[in-house]
């Protein structure tokens, strides 16, 4: 099973809570996708206090076989989202390959391969990407209390 994260990118600075809420969003469109398994990205704390992660602001990991009909659904959603809410970009990246997809972008094959070769193996290396806490499949886990810390 693959997996990738996801960051939203909002065109203005906005508060903390609107980018969570933006991402939370896009977590929601994508759990309509059958076969997809979305949580809230995760990184450890450098803070004291009870959580050991702390979760990555507008950030998700989406996982899951990713089938052709997968990945093209996963654009469709992403390019959607992105100009539905007018955001800057979504990044998908998996290790240090990343996709960036803005509300232009145009659905074609040419995405849907990049896509492909994003997902591809091999795997990135242990240690390069976030974290990620265990979540039902398609739903996003509860947040720690204490407050968010900014992500990448």
């Amino acid at each position: 099973m693959s997996e990738f994260s996801l960051l939203v990118e909002p065109a203005t600075a906005v508060a903390a809570e609107r980018v969570d809420q933006l991402a939370a969003g896009l977590a929601d469109d994508l759990r309509a996708v059958r076969g997809l398994r979305v949580a809230y990205a995760q990184s450890p704390t450098t803070a004291h206090g009870k959580s050991q992660q702390a979760w990555e602001l507008g950030m998700l990991v989406v996982g899951g076989f990713f089938s052709a009909a997968t990945m093209r659904t996963i654009v469709v959603v992403a390019v959607a989202y992105a100009d539905r809410i007018k955001a800057r970009s979504i990044r998908l990246r998996r290790g240090d390959r990343e996709l960036v997809i803005t509300g232009t972008t145009k659905i074609d094959e040419a995405l849907v391969t990049q896509l492909a070769a994003l997902l591809a193996d091999p795997a990135p290396a242990v240690g390069t990407g976030p974290a990620v806490g265990e979540a039902d499949r398609g739903a996003l886990p509860a947040k720690p209390s204490g407050g968010a810390t900014a992500g990448s």
